[in-house]
């Protein structure tokens, strides 16, 4: 998957941020002359409260970027570049916002994303996905999340895949799960690795991912036991299609990451998939009503009243 990454959902309105100031098209590159570019500045106070200089387990940069060994952090986005006063930019353009938001290390925030598919039964070639509703927007998501510091990310991709999605009580149910999961993410592709367009994403703090597809076998799809962890409202498969509007409107460019995964799987784009999908219902619908019976007589419908 080699695409340009995208610069919409860093422009929108997160719900626990500052109004972010607009930034016209043409204004998004550093390069473009913005004089007049003054954005408000932001750090959400659980960002500071976790500063790992500080005693207890925390997982937060310092906010004095000063004190940030810059040299050893790894991006997939080239190399760092940096204001004036030290601070790394986002290598896509401005946001509209300073400071980190709500994320915890200036510059590249590293996450994993699992992208877990089946073929829905009963529906041939209809692929589905597992998806979390984020409590922060209420839009549907991978259930990925943040790599810890020294953690592999195909670690970091199953670990949380079961913590979204396998918050199951029952000891029993719960080790069926895992002994799925295990077998599942043996065999994991990566299909992105890059920027995330992410509407977490400030001047100075953005989001990158590693991004798996785990395809599942008819027999693990249907066994696969689901219940939402505490970071997310809800769990569930939904279609990959544009005619699901989960699917269609996923949280940062979650979309893309999945597209990607549906074209290592079928070898096809959702688009096509959707137009072979609504050929089939065509069909079928032509034939139902080819096999209807036709009934003798059909009653004439009732005389109406005559207006006085």
């Amino acid at each position: 998957m080699n695409t340009a990454p995208s610069h919409i959902k860093a422009l929108s309105q997160h719900p626990q941020y500052p109004e972010r100031e607009v930034v016209a098209n043409q204004e998004i590159p550093w390069f473009a002359n913005h004089d007049d570019y003054s954005p408000p500045y932001f750090v959400n106070p659980t960002v500071i409260e976790a500063d790992r200089n500080t005693p207890g387990p925390k997982w937060a940069d310092p906010e004095d970027h000063r004190m940030v060994h810059f040299s050893s952090r790894k991006t997939f986005m080239g190399q760092i570049i940096f204001d004036e006063a030290g601070r790394p930019l986002n290598p896509v353009g401005r946001t509209g916002l300073r400071g980190r938001g709500l994320l915890g290390k200036w510059g590249p925030n590293h996450a994993a994303d699992p992208i877990v598919s089946r073929f829905k039964r009963g529906e041939e070639g209809q692929l589905e996905v597992i998806v979390v509703k984020r409590k922060d927007t209420g839009e549907w998501a991978l259930p990925g999340g943040m790599v810890d510091d020294g953690e592999n990310v195909s670690v970091t991709v199953r670990r949380e895949f079961e913590e979204e999605c396998g918050a199951i009580e029952d000891p029993q149910e719960r080790s069926k799960f895992h002994a799925d999961v295990e077998k599942l993410f043996q065999d994991g592709k990566k299909v992105y690795t890059g920027y995330v367009d992410d509407p977490r994403n400030t001047d100075n703090a953005w989001m990158e991912t590693t991004a798996f597809s785990f395809h599942c076998s008819e027999e693990l799809g249907e066994r696969l036991n689901l219940k939402a962890g505490d970071d997310a409202q809800a769990v569930s498969w939904i279609d990959v299609s544009n005619y699901d509007i989960r699917y269609k409107y996923m949280y940062a460019d979650h979309q893309k990451l999945v597209d990607a995964a549906v074209l290592q799987i079928t070898g096809l784009t959702v688009k096509k998939l959707d137009d072979i999908a609504m050929m089939r219902y065509r069909e079928k619908k032509a034939r139902t009503r080819f096999l209807d019976p036709v009934p003798d007589f059909v009653d004439p419908p009732p005389k109406m009243p005559r207006k006085a």
